[in-house]
């Protein structure tokens, strides 16, 4: 017999037979029961693949009504921090047996809704969502009235009601501030303030806060309006540099911010650290590759994302519970970009 005709007539019967179980304890391995001994699960398993068996796990979901299926939306791929969420979150789901489905919003509310309607059609359990930006709060009601559990990270959506996974961002910025003047900086700017977003709202009340509570008026030309990418980074930086005064240092956003910022000082033959002090904020992997590594914030991002799954996985086991709110504490790393000594 063909391994082509071993798989199109491999059942449960056979696993059962070949690993000397029964064909319920066969079942149970297949859909990952704890009940089952790791050794009598591991030669069952062992007994599948040599039979070359493949397991229907949508047609069992369909059966048992239910689904193994995640949804991931996230906003900005561009940006590495949600990929490192992303790599976070899905490795917790796996760990109980849940694959992803990922989609990319790129900050479109109607490509939002659209991926969110595939993904009630294709049943999935649950949903951990970065919303775009300025999603209408109705976006909670439409997915309570679905039924769909979710789990919103970084951009609350504003109800209390809901799970939320997310970091300090005031206090992180105030954090990244108050170092750059504890460096003896009084000529402090910020990049990447957006009037319409909640998150850059809150950093930069952090940042401002800040300076007023040293005894430092801020300056309404050093706030700079920026779009959240490289170009509003470079952009933003080019802007303060045009200025009559040059501010000494500057508080980035995120570390996207900060690299584009890099790049047009690097551009104009400056170095920051040496002539102009920079702060990023997300500590993503890539930050500590700056030239020159760059000082940031770190919020742990893929460790954000397990406690999204996690949450969603508590949700999805007690519907019923109450709201669960995570609040990461960030934590400064401080490299060679704001001229201070290094303290990873």
């Amino acid at each position: 017999m063909t391994k082509s005709q071993i798989e199109e007539k491999a059942t449960i019967n056979d696993i059962a037979k070949a690993s000397g179980v029964s064909k319920s304890t066969v079942s149970l391995v297949l859909n990952n029961s704890p009940l089952v001994r790791p050794s009598t699960a591991e030669k069952v398993r062992v007994a599948a693949e040599q039979l070359g068996y493949v397991y229907n796990r949508s047609a069992a979901n369909l059966r048992q009504g239910v689904s193994n299926v995640i949804g991931m939306v996230v906003n900005d791929l561009s940006n590495s921090f949600f990929v490192e969420l992303l790599i976070g979150a899905e490795r917790k789901l796996l760990e109980s047996s849940y694959i992803t489905l990922l989609a990319h919003t790129a900050e479109d509310q109607r490509l939002q809704r659209q991926v969110l309607a595939s993904m009630r059609e294709n049943k999935a359990a649950g949903i951990i969502i970065c919303p775009t930006f300025e999603t209408p709060p109705d976006l909670v009601e439409s997915l309570r009235q679905w039924g769909m559990p979710f789990v919103t990270v970084m951009r609350a959506l504003g109800d209390e009601a809901t799970d939320f996974v997310g970091c300090d961002n005031y206090l992180g910025i105030q954090m990244a501030t108050q170092h750059l003047i504890d460096l003896g900086h009084s000529d402090i700017a910020f990049i990447g303030r957006n009037s319409t977003y909640a998150v850059s709202l809150e950093r930069l009340k952090g940042y401002s806060e800040c300076l007023v509570d040293n005894g430092i008026t801020p300056n309404p030309a050093w706030m700079v309006e920026t779009p959240i990418n490289l170009e509003g980074g470079r952009a933003g930086m080019s802007q303060l540099l045009d200025l009559p005064q040059r501010p000494t240092a500057v508080v980035c956003y995120n570390d996207v911010i900060a690299t584009g910022a890099l790049n047009e000082m690097g551009n104009r033959g400056l170095k920051a650290g040496t002539d102009i002090a920079i702060m990023g904020s997300d500590g993503v992997a890539a930050s500590a590759y700056c030239n020159p590594p760059l000082s940031t914030l770190a919020l742990e991002p893929e460790h954000l994302g397990e406690v999204a799954s996690e949450m969603l996985l508590a949700r999805l086991k007690n519907p019923d519970a109450p709201p669960m709110k995570y609040l990461l504490k960030p934590r400064l790393i401080v490299r060679e970009t704001c001229g201070g000594k290094a303290l990873a």
